[in-house]
């Protein structure tokens, strides 16, 4: 028990440090609000949407290790890591072709990492006014992290019910990075489809059930927008211009996920083979709260504007219903399980588990 404690701290210190990581990029996305809330939110939708997407895939795995139902008042207790695999095509984007407008020019390549991309800045952005006179905002695209995947651990319960039914819980309390947070929870339900079909209900080790789960992932990332642009190229000091303070931004993100699957097994006294075959539905929504200093001409010379609060709330596209297929092995030895899985989807997923198992 002592050694798994170690290691549970240690996946969680190791989360922490991922995210603090990855949090500390995203403080980056503060520039790109002084485009104005219709660009910025075509921007930020790109330049964030292999974080959403990845989260989405994650929450659809983990949920099992084995298609065998638990009896009445057995359980399991298992702390499991699932890590979705961004692909090439997400770690970048083109600023040309996303539907910017107004009067803007790109200096540089107009390809540009995404939070999955490499860990250099992008370009140059400029945004003129209508006549293309005066520079309203400048700044360099922000940097990719450099890691083309995203981990979410989570601990979770499952315990036998009646009639070959199974209830499984699961949760990440709330955990701190900083001005930036994320929690977790979900509920599943698994039962048994091989006491329902003849013949097959008396095969030995072989198991088939029908499995559903429901996910909803909440994270809070404080942003900080620095206008050193405006500092430079405004008189007065910018600030004075402000009804209200910027220093209160933040970005929240919820990702809703919902997967139903129908498994199957191999149950062998140390072994277990196990897969999945079914689809997963993935929502997710973003949300910039805060004020943010928004440049506008006013005659000849450029001043600030108060935002809206929020500023923002994006929903993601391209996420939807995807098919899922599933396939992994499981280790027990006395109560304690070792599982590892894949599943093959666009946003691919690794998955490696420890529990406790009581039949």
């Amino acid at each position: 028990m002592k050694k798994k404690t170690t290691i549970l701290w240690s996946c969680l210190i190791f989360t922490q440090l991922f995210y603090g990581l990855t949090f500390g990029q995203l403080n980056q996305v503060g520039d790109l609000l002084s485009t104005g809330s219709g660009n910025a939110a075509l921007i930020v939708q790109e330049y964030l949407k292999p974080y959403a997407k990845s989260f989405g895939a994650d929450l659809n795995g983990g949920w099992y290790n084995t298609a065998k139902v638990h009896k009445l008042g057995g359980f399991d207790l298992t702390l499991s890591i699932s890590a979705a695999l961004v692909p090439s095509a997400d770690k970048s984007f083109n600023l040309n072709t996303i539907g910017l407008k107004g009067q803007y020019s790109v200096l540089g390549d107009p390809n540009t990492p995404t939070v999955a991309g490499k860990n250099e800045s992008g370009p140059t952005l400029i945004l003129k006014d209508p006549t293309n006179t005066y520079t309203l905002t400048q700044f360099t695209m922000p940097k990719g992290t450099g890691i083309g995947m995203f981990p979410s651990p989570m601990v979770q319960l499952g315990i036998g019910l009646v009639k070959e039914t199974e209830l499984t819980g699961r949760f990440v309390p709330k955990l701190s990075f900083g001005s930036s947070s994320l929690s977790l929870w979900g509920i599943g339900v698994k039962h048994s489809l091989k006491q329902w079909i003849p013949g097959i209900k008396m095969l030995p080790f072989f198991n088939l059930s029908f499995f559903a789960g429901y996910t909803k992932f909440t994270s809070n990332v404080g942003l900080s927008l620095t206008p050193q642009f405006y500092y430079n190229a405004l008189d007065p000091d910018p600030t004075n211009q402000m009804t209200q303070p910027f220093d209160n931004q933040n970005m929240e993100l919820a990702v809703k996920s919902f997967t139903a699957n129908i498994l199957a097994s191999f149950d062998l006294p140390i072994i277990t083979f196990y897969g999945g075959i079914g689809f997963c539905s993935t929502s997710s929504s973003l949300t910039l709260n805060g004020n943010y200093p928004i440049p506008e001409l006013s005659g000849t010379t450029i001043v600030l504007k108060d935002s809206p609060n929020p500023f923002m709330n994006i929903k993601f596209s391209g996420i939807g219903t995807k098919p899922r297929l599933n396939a992994g092995i499981k280790f027990k030895m006395a109560v304690i399980t070792i599982h590892f899985d894949y599943t093959l989807a666009n946003y691919s997923v690794i998955t490696a588990g420890l529990g406790i198992s009581f039949r």
